[in-house]
């Protein structure tokens, strides 16, 4: 059997931090969050555990079991051997999480086991992996391999976290979660396809791996990101609950850091493969800098 370590390896926990920081942003603006520090520690961990740990790492998990990584992946530079039934584990850690959610309540079970199927249809291969490349396209593609599928079950899975983290502290959903959730949504919708250009190359296109980046090329892709990230400050700069909040700078932190990664964006595409790595971690640095003084900004309300 294989180490353990192989195991945990595969959750990334390098992504937890980051995948937190979409749930915390639903808390922060929740009007039910508690203002005990005891409950707000409590709350906290609960969410950390469901959504970054099982749910968004059994999610990790999966995917490498389909994608059979053995090379860089997102935030894993270096992927140990796959081990064996990672698939099985990966989709443990994600049902294990809505049992976790149920100490919640209803509303959070619920949202929670909804991104199970997602996970599954982003991610799953048909038939056993062989190394060798299939004598037909399989009937039904999995989400990842159509482009803008690929991207939109992104954001639909950023909006989630959103309301994951609002509906932990047992606040009813409305249209403000929901408002606040789609604006989230435009900017990982812009930001997300960063991660695939440093996996791909100059020429690779849509036939050999589809994908949102391929189907518009880089260039464009980092472009349309720009373009997403300005209708994410504009969405939530209308009726935004850190509007009235007395922490001015971190609202101007936000709007700040965003247009620096609109910026940086539309610089990179310029040339797309020079150091994407570098970039694409600049480019998530800034977009979560962002997030973090929205957060902030949210919390002072």
């Amino acid at each position: 059997m294989a180490p353990l370590r192989h195991y945990a390896a595969y959750l990334r926990p390098r992504m937890f931090p980051a995948t937190f920081i979409m749930a915390l942003t639903g808390w922060a603006a929740s009007p039910t969050r508690p203002r005990q520090l005891a409950v707000c520690a409590r709350q906290l961990a609960l969410l950390f555990v469901v959504h970054s740990v099982l749910l968004w790492g059994g999610t990790n998990a999966y995917n490498s079991s389909q994608d059979r990584d053995a090379g860089p992946v997102n935030l894993l530079p270096n992927p140990p051997p796959l081990p064996p039934r990672l698939d099985v584990f990966g989709v443990a850690c994600m049902a294990l999480a809505v049992a976790v959610a149920t100490l919640a309540g209803a509303r959070a079970a619920l949202l929670t086991a909804c991104a199970i199927p997602l996970s599954i249809y982003y991610s799953i291969k048909s038939g056993k992996p062989s190394g060798k490349p299939p004598a037909r396209a399989p009937r039904v593609r999995r989400g990842k391999d159509i482009g803008g599928v690929d991207n939109a079950i992104y954001a639909v899975g950023g909006a989630g976290s959103i309301l994951l983290g609002w509906c932990i502290t047992g606040a009813p959903l409305d249209a403000r979660a929901v408002s606040i959730a789609f604006g989230f949504a435009l900017a990982i919708f812009g930001g997300c396809p960063t991660t695939q250009i440093f996996q791909l190359g100059p020429r690779d296109d849509y036939a050999t791996s589809p994908s949102w980046t391929t189907l518009l090329g880089a260039r464009r892709t980092l472009i349309a990101g720009a373009a997403f990230f300005a209708a994410h400050v504009a969405w939530l700069a209308r009726a935004w609950p850190s509007s009235r909040s007395p922490s001015w700078w971190l609202t101007l932190g936000w709007a700040s850091l965003v247009a620096l990664g609109a910026a940086h964006s539309v610089w990179w595409s310029r040339a797309p493969f020079v150091a994407p790595y570098r970039r694409m971690v600049r480019q998530m640095s800034l977009m979560l800098a962002s997030q973090l003084c929205w957060t902030g900004a949210a919390l002072t309300v």
